[in-house]
């Protein structure tokens, strides 16, 4: 299991990459999501209740999915977002 301390810091640099990704998007509506990113506390709280994330990949996939869930990213903005960065 990682430590909380780095879980910190990875949840803290994965959500600075989605909210650039989110700043670059063509879209108005999808640039307006970057205002609602979850907090680290709220996503690290979903974090510990999942067995078996002990690794830092598994971690940052986590929280990606775990953050676009939240932000209710269709597909095609998640395609524009991958595109972009």
């Amino acid at each position: 299991m990682l430590s909380y301390l780095r879980q910190v810091a990875i949840c803290e640099s994965v959500r600075e990459m989605i909210r650039q990704a989110l700043g670059r998007s063509d879209d108005w509506h999808t640039k307006l999501k970057a205002s609602n990113i979850p907090t680290t506390e709220s996503i690290l709280r979903a974090v510990s209740v999942l067995p078996g994330v002990d690794s830092e990949e598994q971690l940052k996939d986590f929280i990606i999915d775990h953050m676009l869930a939240s932000l209710h990213i269709t597909t095609i903005q998640r395609e524009d977002l991958t595109s972009n960065g």
